[in-house]
């Protein structure tokens, strides 16, 4: 567009000027520049603004105003004492080392790199990506999980391309799976309250500049790897999330596009950022119109031998074959509202012989392909279908996709919910296309999903057709009632309110999501326990697991039926299927009564080396009697009678609370603390109980009875002394804790907490004291549980302490259950006669 290219252009000109004679180019005084704020975070947008702008238009201007902000970087913090770590706001400022990667790919200058790599280094205390990711950590897990750090990962993509080392390469894979997996929402946008947090079903923030962020992300992995699965997620993304930021007037860009409420103006959303003048200029608004260019990233691509077609929207598109032949193509079709697609291929200089690939989307049937009105091909769903011959100008090929209603079902806080989509689009409820408001919305009646009728609005008039939706879609509810469901973009952008998270009956259950072995895993010898979440829906009835060879498309190799826990220990028997050194895939399959579902993609995927200890050795996730995770009566001894001790660094025998010798375990302190395994799934509801004798307080400090702490703001549930007074808390992207109970040294107290649901409630001798609002689920990577410390903190938290009867439950107790424990010291609150522990 020659208008819009004039005004960049003028536009671009305009900043250049604004650069200092050193090489700086922001809004800081000179004594604060580039070491700290989020200085270096605003030169690395500048640079991949101006670096793009070079690469379209060849401007040698833009590219020589990157290289002296990169000058002065390099200038800023190499062969000295500074490092970009100082400079604080990690993920942000670190970021930095994409543009640096790209523009040394540009100009070949070693300090560019060399700075890359002094940033690989401070990663270490920071966002540690490199290393969490050939851990197989999840992304949610990480010690930098916000979205900002998803331009840190591109940092992984420069250095593999720079290095071609392959370590780089899988750690960037390895995050963008995790991502997929644990934190992108249905509508494709990514993030929860502006970073991951391990699921999908959460319900904050979904902001403009994380799914941005996760589209350019998306682009990279697409490239890298060549995967329809990445294309199928720019779709996504682009069409539900991208375009539902943006209102149809184009005036303004959303900073919140949550599943489930109203549109608004993010001017409005993050006035903070108004500036006199420019009152609606905020990082989403700026940032938003990022992912509809970014099509020509990724629409149509080369892959070194021909064209690969990604974007099945309607488009032309002139491009060259790695030969440097031209071509342009042209999509003619209503999609995604109609499932035919047309492209018609134009030669400048005569016929060609190439390959062409186009995606069939993984949510498709098989698609029929059609090469000018005759033959005919079957393309399978997430794949490409390769067309290779002699290409004529005019020749023609036809997508035929069936756009099906499909489902998803929810899990945790959407439970009893459902996702519905036609194609590629979400579907959502608005009240403008409704007679009856959003508290009145009756349950979707999957069961007679074949009955939805789908329409299109036609001739709505000039004015109504700027909020128009794109297809409507009557679907049979409870009570032979009907809901009008929109695409999700148009939906709320009258400022009504909007659900797309919907309450319906007969569902399936929902995707599991697999958590162990950890992506790339090595599985040996043995038995190893493949693990995955743990349902909260009662629609499953059971599982099955298979495992496929990665690179064939045969079926699976081992395939384990009727599976009722979420685990399963496959033994030396079952391996003699896989063969050493191979490379494989698993997938597990809820079944239910109103039908079956896969785990969420992309698979996991596991090397097999019978000479190599596995990752996962055989562990149980079984519960006692009662739901227990762990039961230890701590008679003189930790060692649980149900559960896992993990290790128990000192301790000695104690009376108990009756009096009797060697009835309580002693804790003196430093470095003593009992480890038991967290391997009971905490969520919703989950309780604790133990008999609690203090031998000191913790002086100008906190002291741990009980903590299964994982990371920062990541503990599901501790109970604490500080200030000589008992503490329940919780810790899930934000801490939660009750107000503080007196205690005295030298008395025994029986202490438990109790969540249930969105509350948290301390108990102390049998009698409630506080009694608090948490998140209903909680969130956590703990694996490990503590008495007398925090298991992972390697600070000062241990506690000088007597302790008796600890339980541990996954599930919430009752008022009267609390009371029994603490009513006695005998008998023992039984796991029956029988136990399991280590």
């Amino acid at each position: 567009h020659t208008g819009l290219r004039s005004h960049l252009s003028n536009f671009v000109a305009q900043l250049l000027t604004t650069q200092a004679e050193d090489g700086y180019l922001g809004p800081f005084p000179r004594s604060d520049r580039l070491l700290k704020h989020w200085d270096l975070w605003g030169h690395y947008h500048l640079m991949l603004g101006l670096l793009t702008w070079h690469q379209h238009t060849g401007d040698s201007a833009a590219l020589n105003t990157c290289r002296r902000m990169a000058d002065l970087i390099c200038r800023t913090y190499l062969d000295g004492p500074r490092r970009v770590y100082d400079a604080g706001s990690h993920e942000m400022n670190m970021a930095i080392i994409h543009s640096l990667g790209w523009l040394y790919r540009l100009t070949g200058e070693p300090k560019y790199l060399r700075l890359m790599h002094e940033i690989e280094k401070d990663w270490e205390r920071a966002g540690d990506y490199l290393r969490t990711g050939l851990a197989g950590v999840e992304f949610y897990a990480t010690p930098r999980p916000r979205w900002e750090s998803l331009h840190d990962l591109q940092g992984l993509v420069e250095l593999w391309r720079i290095t071609g080392q392959a370590q780089y390469r899988q750690a960037f894979q390895h995050h963008w799976r995790s991502i997929l997996r644990w934190d992108r929402h249905p509508s494709g946008g990514f993030s929860t309250g502006e970073q991951a947090v391990g699921s999908p079903y959460a319900s904050g923030p979904i902001e403009t500049c994380c799914t941005v962020a996760w589209l350019a992300l998306s682009v990279d992995m697409l490239r890298l790897t060549g995967e329809a699965l990445a294309a199928d997620e720019l779709e996504l993304a682009t069409l539900n999330a991208a375009l539902g930021a943006q209102h149809p007037s184009g005036r303004w860009w959303t900073y919140n596009t949550p599943m489930n409420g109203v549109r608004e103006a993010s001017a409005h959303s993050i006035v903070f950022q108004a500036r006199a003048g420019t009152p609606e200029l905020n990082c989403c608004a700026v940032n938003g119109p990022r992912a509809l260019g970014l099509l020509s990233d990724w629409a149509v691509m080369t892959d070194g031998r021909g064209l690969v077609i990604n974007w099945l929207g309607p488009g032309q598109f002139s491009l060259r074959l790695p030969d440097g032949t031209p071509v342009q193509l042209r999509s003619d079709t209503a999609y995604p509202l109609s499932g035919h697609i047309r492209w018609t291929i134009q030669l400048a200089r005569g016929p060609a012989q190439f390959p062409i690939r186009f995606r069939i989307p993984g949510w498709s049937a098989p698609a029929r392909v059609t090469l000018n009105q005759g033959e005919e091909r079957i393309g399978s769903p997430g794949r490409y279908l390769e067309w290779l011959r002699l290409w004529h100008s005019g020749d023609t090929v036809e997508l035929e996709l069936e756009l099906a209603l499909r489902i998803r079902a929810g899990d945790r806080e959407a439970s009893g919910q459902v996702c519905l989509y036609r194609g590629p689009i979400l579907l959502a409820y608005d009240q403008r296309h409704n007679s009856f408001d959003e508290p009145d919305l009756p349950a979707l009646d999957l069961s007679r999903l074949a009955e939805a009728k789908v329409s299109f609005p036609t001739n709505p008039g000039p004015e109504a057709d700027l909020l128009a939706p794109w297809l409507l879609v009557a679907m049979p509810a409870q009570g032979g009632r009907s809901v009008r469901l929109c695409d999700f973009a148009s939906a709320g952008v009258a400022g009504t309110r909007y659900r797309s998270w919907l309450p319906a009956l007969h569902l399936p259950p929902p995707p599991p999501i697999q958590r162990l072995p950890p992506d790339g895993a090595v599985v040996g010898p043995g038995k190893t326990t493949f693990r995955w979440t743990t349902r909260t829906n009662a629609s499953l009835s059971s599982y099955r697991l298979l495992i496929w060879p990665l690179t064939e498309d045969a079926g699976p190799v081992v395939q384990l039926n009727n599976l009722t826990q979420p685990w399963v220990s496959l033994d030396e028997c079952a391996k003699r299927s896989l063969q050493p050194g191979q490379w494989y895939r698993w997938q597990v399959i809820a079944q239910g009564p109103y039908g079956q579902v896969a785990s969420v993609e992309p698979a996991l995927r596991f090397r097999y080396d019978p000479t190599a200890r596995s990752v996962v050795e055989e562990q149980t996730w079984e519960l006692g009697r009662g739901a227990v995770i762990v039961e230890a009566p701590l008679r003189g001894d930790p060692k649980p009678v149900w559960g896992t001790l993990q290790r128990a660094p000192g301790y000695t025998n104690a009376p108990g609370p009756d009096g009797a010798p060697a009835s309580a375990v002693q804790l003196d302190g430093p470095e003593q603390m009992l480890v038991y395994a967290l391997t009971g799934e905490l969520g919703r509801d989950y309780s604790v109980g133990v008999w609690v004798r203090l031998l000191a307080t913790p002086e100008g400090r906190l002291g741990q009875v009980f903590s299964a702490w994982a990371g920062p703001m990541d503990d599901p549930l501790r109970i604490t002394i500080q200030d000589r007074r008992l503490f329940a808390r919780l810790e899930s992207g934000q801490a939660y804790s009750t107000a503080g109970v007196p205690v005295k040294v030298g008395r025994w107290y029986h202490v438990a907490a109790v969540k249930a649901g969105t509350n948290l409630t301390l108990y102390v001798d049998g009698q409630a004291c506080q009694n608090i609002p948490v998140p209903e689920w909680v969130l956590t990577r703990s694996e490990a549980c503590a008495l007398g410390g925090n298991p992972r903190y390697p600070g000062n938290e241990f506690l000088a302490v007597q302790l008796a009867r600890f339980t541990l439950a996954a599930r919430a107790w009752s008022a009267e259950e609390v009371r029994e424990r603490a009513s006695a010291f005998a008998p023992e609150p039984g796991t029956g006669s029988s136990s399991r522990s280590r």
